[in-house]
C-alpha cells in the first residue's frame, strides 16, 4: 500500500498544539565537556585525578568537577589558579624527561603568571598560571605535582581540535509515530559538528524535542528519541522543505525509521544530454537590434514580422527583411533599466500576444514592467513578507501590467501600423518584489510571455517573484510557486473580453481548475513554477509546454494540465530541493508527492548550460523530420559563452532531449539563446545576442529548393544554413551524372523551362 496523505491532519493540530512535550533521548551522544577557561586548583593527594579541581574558587563541592571529564580545545586559552594547599605545587610539560617521565618534563609553549614559576616550582596558593594550546598542536598536555618525589602524580589532560557547531536551524524533524511516542531529527547541513547548547526543534504539525548540547550530527545524519505524543498518526516528511504541511504523509510501517536521507546532497543528477541525429541550419533574419525577446507575426498578408525590444519597443520588419517603424513604444513608461549598464535584466516588454483575428480588429495585449504608483494593482504581495534591510530602495521594485491595445485603421489601407491611432487600456495588474539578493538588477523571475490559446483565451506566464530559492523578500512561508493564493509562480488563462473577474478588466473562464475554490485565484490554470519563460501551445493537438528556469542545478520542461502542481520549490526538476542551502537530494524510497507533477525531460549544468529558454512543438513544413517535436536551447553561460540548441523527440511515448546539430560540421553557436518565437507556418525562430547587438534567427534545413513552373520559366527557391556552402545541382537525370553545379547563397533563381530537367541543393 502506497503512502498517502493523512486524512486527519487538521484535527491534529489542535490536540498537538495543546500537548506537554516531555523528551528523553533513545540515543545519546556521550561527548566531553568544553573545560571552562578559568579552573581552580585545590588540594593535592596521593590518588584518583591527584587535585581537586573546581569550576568555582570558592571551591565548594557543588563547584568539583573531574577533569578527565573535559576536553581542552586547540587555540583557546585557560587560566588554573591555585586556591588551596601548599604541599602539593601544580604545573604542565608535555615533554617527557629523558627517562620518558612527564614529572619534571618541559612545556613547548610559554605560560604566564604574575609570580615566578617554572617546572619545578608549579603555581602555590592564590597563585595561577595562564597559557594558550596553540592552534597547530600535537604533544600530550600533562598536569604534574612538582615535588621532587611526587613522581606518581601525573595525569594527561584531554585535549582536542575545536569542535565544529552545527547550525541547530538545519535540525529537522522528520517522522513522528505518536502511538509510539517516537520522533526522529535529521541534520539538513552539509557539514558535520555538534549543538553548542540545548536547542528545542519544532514543526509545522507542532510537534517539538528539545536536543541535548554537545550531540553529534553528520551530514543527513538522523537520530531518534522519544516524546510524550497525543495522538497515533504516523506521519513522514517527504520533502526537504519542511514548511508545508502538505508534505507530511502518513507512513505504512516502521522501515525507513531512523533514515531520511539516502543522497545529502546529489552533485551529479542527470546523463549529459546526447547529440542527436537531425541536423539543421540556421539564417540571420535581421541583426542590429537592442535586446530583442520575441517575434510575432500578424499573418495579415503583408510578410511583416513584429520585433519586441526589451526596452519598450516593438519594431516592424518588412517583407523584404527592412526595419521600418515602430508599431509600440511605450519606453518612457518602464521603470527603469539597465541593459545599458549592467548588460542584463528580466524586466521591461516581455511578451506581445496579437488577438487571433489581429488582421481584421487591430488588437493585441503586451506584458510590461511598469513603475510604481498610478493606478492600485490588483494583486499585490503581502506585506507581513516585504523585508527591509536598512538600504534605501524600495521592497517593491515595480508593477507588471498586461495592456490591450486597440489600432483604428484610420487612413484605411487595410494594415494596422504606426500611422493609425490606439487606444490603451489595463486589464491587469500586480506588485513585483525587490530582489535583496540581487539588488543591481532590481527585480528577477518576472515572467512575461503571453499567448492566446485555442479556445481564444489569453495565458500569461508568471515568475515566483526572485530572489533566490522562492525565499525571502516578498516571499510566503511556503514559498510562492507552492501557494495558489498568490498570483507568483503561475501560468494564468483569462478572457479578454469577459468581465467577471474581481476588477471587472476580463473574465475568468468558467472551466478554469480553481473556479469555485475557497482560496485559489482562479485566474489560474497551473502553479508550482519558478520562472516559466516560455510557455507555448501545440495547435495540432492543444497540448501545453512551458520550460522552467532552475535554481543551480535542475533545468526542466513540462507538459501543463489544469490545476497541477509543477513542483517547486519542493523540487527542482525531479530532484527535491532544499531552499536553504539550494542543494537537491533524495530520501529512502521517497513516494511521489501527491499532486506535484514532474517533468517530462531535464538537464543539469554539467555541459555548461545554465538556463532553459522554452519554445515550441514544431508544426511547419521545411523540417519533415522534426513534425511533433518540442524546439527548446539553453541560454548559455551568464556572459561567458554560446547556448544551445535541443529537440524533444517522442514525446508521446519516451520524451527524449537531444542537442540539435548545427550545420553540415556541427558548428558551436555564437550567440546565446534568449527566447524562441514562431510564424504562422509553423517555422521557428529564436533571438540571440552577441557582440553587443540582438539578432533574429531561424531553423531551417542545411539546404531546401522550392520549385514552382509557369509556361516557360521555373522559379527556383533555395534556402540553406547560411555557415555552409549551399550548392544547386542540375540534371538531366535522377542519378544527376551529367550535373552542373552553382554555389548560391539562396534566395530566388529564373531559368528557362525544358523538357527534361532534375534540381536538388547539397550543403557542405
Amino acid at each position: 500500500m502506497p503512502l498517502r496523505k493523512f486524512p486527519t491532519l487538521r484535527g491534529l493540530l489542535n490536540i498537538i498544539f495543546a500537548s506537554t512535550v516531555v523528551t528523553s533521548a533513545l540515543s545519546v551522544l556521550s561527548a566531553q565537556t568544553p573545560a571552562p577557561s578559568d579552573i581552580y586548583v585545590g588540594s593535592g593527594y596521593f590518588s584518583g585525578e591527584y587535585y581537586n579541581f573546581y569550576t568555582d574558587q570558592s571551591g565548594s563541592s557543588s563547584d568539583q568537577i573531574n577533569i578527565s571529564d573535559y576536553i581542552f580545545y586547540k587555540g583557546n586559552t585557560y587560566t588554573f589558579h591555585k586556591i588551596t594547599g601548599n604541599n602539593h605545587p601544580f604545573y604542565l610539560s608535555d615533554t617527557p624527561q629523558s627517562s620518558g617521565s612527564y614529572h619534571y618534563g618541559t612545556l613547548s609553549f610559554p605560560v604566564s603568571s604574575d609570580s615566578t614559576i617554572n617546572q619545578s616550582d608549579g603555581i602555590r596558593s592564590s597563585e595561577s598560571m595562564t597559557f594558550t594550546i596553540p592552534a597547530i598542536y600535537s604533544n600530550t598536555l600533562h598536569y604534574y605535582c612538582t615535588k621532587l618525589f611526587h613522581t606518581s602524580m601525573v595525569a594527561s589532560l584531554n585535549v582536542s581540535d575545536p569542535p565544529s557547531y552545527i547550525n541547530s536551524t538545519r535540525l529537522i524533524i522528520t517522522e513522528v509515530d505518536r502511538a509510539a511516542d517516537y520522533i526522529e531529527v535529521t541534520y539538513f547541513g552539509d557539514d558535520s559538528g555538534t549543538l553548542e547548547s540545548d536547542s528545542v526543534i519544532s514543526n509545522i504539525l507542532g510537534d517539538s524535542i528539545t536536543i541535548l548540547a554537545g550531540t553529534s550530527f553528520s551530514a543527513g545524519e538522523t537520530k531518534e528519541y522519544v516524546s510524550s505524543l497525543s495522538g497515533t498518526g504516523h506521519l513522514q516528511l517527504i520533502a526537504l522543505d519542511a514548511t508545508n504541511p502538505n508534505y507530511w504523509v502518513s507512513a505504512q510501517d516502521d522501515s525507513n525509521k531512523g533514515y531520511f536521507f539516502n543522497d545529502q546532497v546529489i552533485t551529479d543528477p542527470l546523463p549529459d544530454v546526447p547529440q542527436g541525429e537531425i541536423a539543421v541550419g540556421l539564417q540571420t533574419v535581421v541583426s542590429g537590434l537592442s535586446h530583442l525577446i520575441g517575434v510575432s507575426d500578424p499573418n495579415d498578408g503583408t510578410g511583416r514580422l513584429f520585433l519586441v525590444e526589451q526596452e519598450g519597443r516593438v519594431r516592424v520588419l518588412n517583407s523584404e527583411g527592412e526595419l521600418t517603424d515602430n508599431l509600440i513604444d511605450v519606453s518612457s513608461s518602464l521603470t527603469p533599466l539597465v541593459l545599458d549598464t549592467v548588460g542584463y535584466d528580466e524586466r521591461g516588454l516581455l511578451g506581445l500576444a496579437l488577438s487571433p483575428s489581429f488582421a481584421t480588429n487591430g488588437t493585441l495585449y503586451f506584458y510590461a514592467s511598469y513603475t510604481n504608483g498610478g493606478a492600485t494593482p490588483d494583486f499585490t504581495v503581502p506585506p507581513q513578507t516585504l523585508i527591509m534591510d536598512g538600504t534605501d530602495y524600495a521592497n517593491i521594485d515595480h508593477h507588471s501590467v498586461i495592456i490591450k491595445r486597440i489600432i483604428t485603421d484610420d487612413n484605411s489601407d487595410g494594415i494596422f501600423d504606426s500611422s493609425d491611432s490606439f487606444v490603451d487600456t489595463e486589464i491587469l495588474r500586480f506588485e513585483q518584489p525587490t530582489s535583496n539578493s540581487f539588488t543591481f538588477i532590481g527585480s528577477n523571475h518576472n515572467g512575461g510571455h503571453l499567448f492566446f490559446d485555442t479556445d481564444g483565451l489569453l495565458m500569461v506566464a508568471i515568475g515566483d517573484g526572485g530572489d533566490a530559492n522562492d525565499t525571502g523578500n516578498g516571499h510566503v512561508a511556503i514559498g510562492n510557486g507552492a501557494d495558489a493564493t498568490n498570483i507568483l509562480g503561475t501560468l494564468i488563462r483569462i478572457d479578454p473580453d469577459g468581465n467577471n473577474s474581481a476588477n471587472g478588466k476580463y473574465g475568468i473562464p468558467a472551466d478554469n481548475p480553481f473556479v469555485g475554490h475557497p482560496t485559489y485565484l482562479p485566474e489560474i490554470y497551473a502553479y508550482g513554477f519558478r520562472n516559466p519563460w516560455t510557455f507555448s501551445q501545440d495547435p495540432a493537438t492543444g497540448e501545453i509546454y512551458s520550460s522552467d528556469s532552475g535554481q543551480n542545478t535542475v533545468q526542466e520542461v513540462n507538459r501543463v494540465l489544469p490545476g497541477n502542481n509543477y513542483g517547486w520549490r519542493a523540487k527542482e526538476g525531479s530532484f527535491l530541493f532544499d531552499p536553504v542551502t539550494s542543494n537537491i537530494g533524495s530520501l529512502y524510497d521517497a513516494p511521489t508527492i501527491d499532486e506535484l507533477e514532474d517533468p517530462i525531460v531535464e538537464y543539469d549544468h554539467d555541459q555548461g548550460y545554465a538556463n532553459i529558454i522554452g519554445g515550441h512543438i514544431y508544426r511547419g513544413s521545411l523540417i519533415p523530420e522534426l513534425q511533433g517535436a518540442y524546439i527548446c536551447g539553453d541560454y548559455g553561460p551568464i556572459f561567458s559563452g554560446p547556448g544551445e540548441l535541443f529537440y524533444v523527440e517522442g514525446l508521446n511515448n519516451t520524451p527524449t532531449l537531444k542537442r540539435f546539430q548545427i550545420g553540415v560540421t556541427d558548428r558551436a553557436l555564437q550567440t546565446d539563446v534568449r527566447a524562441f518565437s514562431v510564424d504562422a507556418a509553423g517555422e521557428i525562430y529564436f533571438v540571440g545576442n552577441s557582440n553587443d547587438q540582438s539578432s533574429l534567427y531561424k531553423i531551417v534545413p542545411l539546404a531546401h529548393i522550392d520549385i514552382r513552373t509557369t509556361t516557360d520559366e521555373v522559379e527556383l527557391t533555395v534556402i540553406g544554413d547560411e555557415g555552409s556552402q549551399i550548392t544547386l545541382e542540375k540534371s538531366d537525370n535522377l542519378d544527376f551524372t551529367n550535373s552542373e553545379s552553382t554555389v548560391v547563397n539562396g534566395g530566388k533563381l529564373i531559368q528557362t523551362l525544358e523538357d527534361q530537367a532534375f534540381y536538388r541543393v547539397v550543403a557542405e
